[in-house]
């Protein structure tokens, strides 16, 4: 029934004004939320960092794995507790600060022995401060959302080839694969055929810092990872969407272009370096062209 009251009319445009202009200014007061969370697989969410980074949290039945620990400027710790009052494991699949940076928040984090110095020198405040400048163009979470506990003294422990997290239910496996960094790893979930990537398996992959390993060993690792690709059908990449198994041929035939040189060098900047980038099919590789 419609309600031809002038007065009431009135009313109703007065409220909804009134929740307009006080759901605005909570925003420009507070912002967007630091942390997004999906639920893209049962019990498993993707923490986005701000658009920084992707962390992943993977529940099992007994215990649940946070993979990666993004830029570190917020409260990560108390974000994954929202999401799970299991037992946790945390685990970063490389050492670089939009991976490890909130470590300091944690007990213990597993990382790969290569990568353990890099891991330990990226969560100082200074190192925190630095790379959120250069990713987030000096955008900082709200006053709510920082982390307010005592940083712990990190416990790093190494982790290898072939080591098993077992959550109950659901087990996921260690592969080295050195190229993007020399400890980076990569984690299988053996009962679900996910695979967990880091930066290893990105739209755009960087070769060019200074201690990614030569181009050739990182086509080693690719190929190694094209071996067993009946054994995912998914990869969650450490930034970006998810993307289809066969897209680690896709990077394969980019590296092999670059190493024989019948792929097109175009010049690539970025707040990292310089360097150059080739494309093949949905694949980018931005390599230094004296680490082939």
């Amino acid at each position: 029934m419609i309600n031809n009251n002038p007065q009431m009319k009135r009313n109703i445009l007065l409220i909804a004004c009134l929740v307009f202009l006080t759901v605005n200014f909570v925003n420009c007061q507070t912002g967007s939320p630091w942390f997004s969370v999906k639920e893209v697989s049962p019990r498993i969410w993707i923490i986005g960092d701000h658009g920084a980074d992707n962390m992943y949290l993977v529940e099992g039945t007994d215990s649940a794995l946070l993979i990666d620990a993004g830029l570190g400027v917020a409260d990560l710790a108390s974000q994954v507790k929202k999401l799970t009052s299991k037992p946790l494991i945390v685990v970063n699949t490389h050492g670089h600060s939009d991976h490890a940076g909130s470590n300091y928040q944690f007990a213990k984090v597993y990382v790969h022995p290569a990568d353990s110095a890099a891991a330990r020198a990226c969560n100082s405040p200074e190192a925190r401060a630095n790379s959120s400048k250069n990713m987030q163009g000096g955008n900082a979470p709200a006053e709510a959302e920082l982390f307010k506990g005592k940083p712990f003294n990190t416990k790093l422990v190494p982790v290898r080839e072939g080591h098993l997290f077992r959550l109950g239910g659901r087990t996921l496996k260690v592969i080295e694969t050195p190229g993007h960094t020399p400890g980076e790893i990569i984690l299988l979930d053996i009962e679900n055929k996910l695979l967990f990537t880091g930066d290893n398996n990105n739209v755009l992959v960087w070769l060019f810092l200074q201690n990614c390993k030569p181009l050739h060993e990182y086509l080693a690792t690719l190929q190694k990872e094209a071996a067993m690709i009946l054994q995912f059908t998914t990869i969650y990449p450490g930034h970006g969407t998810p993307l289809p198994a066969d897209f680690v041929n896709d990077q394969i035939a980019c590296v092999k272009g670059i190493l024989n040189n019948t792929l097109e060098r175009k010049p690539y900047k970025s707040f990292a370096g310089n360097s150059l980038v080739s494309v093949s099919g949905r694949a980018s590789v931005a390599f230094n062209p004296d680490n082939l």
